[in-house]
């Protein structure tokens, strides 16, 4: 061959030789294009993995039920006497919680039932709201009182049926009688505090209303 008719063919092969480098469909088996397309099917979520990344709030502080608005609040810095008086108070509460509850347990009649149910939820009430105040259960009177209640207890409970049942309405006009004296003359007088004041009178009022109530069982012949 001549020199000519080889620079012809060297001529004519160069242009299909460009187009097989440069073919744009003979995209190699790993492309960037493919790699990124693992990577997102590598790290996509499974199914029925939960989603929610939201994270719990911490250190929230538990809501406290506030105190009842109705009854007495805590107060700090009471004296003595009025702490002692306090007891006194709770002893009597104590005495005609356990009086009442006797009273049920030995199926006294209806309407005796109905005032020794009153007697154990109503004092029951009236201890919870003294509590309040920090009462000094050790006081030599508040001791006193509730040693008087014991004895007048047990007394009361050796007795049964319809006998019972008189004596313990008779009790109840003693022992509010005697209540509401030292109320007037003892643990009143000792408050100093105006919100323990108040507790005392309107203990006092409520004292009243029983000492009334068991006087019509009494005149009923209960």
């Amino acid at each position: 061959m001549n020199t000519k008719a080889l620079i012809l063919c060297l001529a004519a092969a160069l242009p299909m030789a460009a187009c097989d480098r440069n073919d744009p469909n003979d995209t190699p088996a790993d492309t960037p294009a493919d790699t990124a397309a693992g990577t997102a099917a590598d790290t996509a979520t499974p199914a029925g993995t939960p989603t929610d990344t939201t994270t719990p709030a911490t250190g929230a502080t538990p809501t406290t039920p506030s105190a009842d608005a109705t009854g007495p609040q805590p107060v700090a810095n009471l004296s003595e006497a009025e702490r002692g008086a306090l007891g006194v108070l709770n002893a009597i509460n104590e005495h005609e919680i356990a009086a009442g509850q006797q009273a049920l347990s030995k199926n006294v009649p209806d309407d005796v039932a109905k005032f020794a149910q009153m007697m154990v939820d109503e004092h029951s009430k009236n201890r919870d709201q003294t509590n309040r105040f920090g009462p000094n259960a050790d006081d030599a009177k508040a001791a006193a009182q509730r040693a008087k209640g014991k004895t007048e207890l047990d007394t009361l409970g050796k007795q049964s049926g319809d006998a019972y049942a008189k004596a313990y309405v008779d009790a109840m006009v003693k022992g509010h009688t005697e209540a509401l004296a030292t109320l007037d003359n003892d643990l009143i007088p000792a408050a100093v505090d105006p919100a323990v004041k108040t507790h005392l009178t309107d203990t006092r009022t409520a004292v009243a209303k029983h000492l009334e109530a068991a006087k019509q069982l009494q005149a009923a012949g209960k």
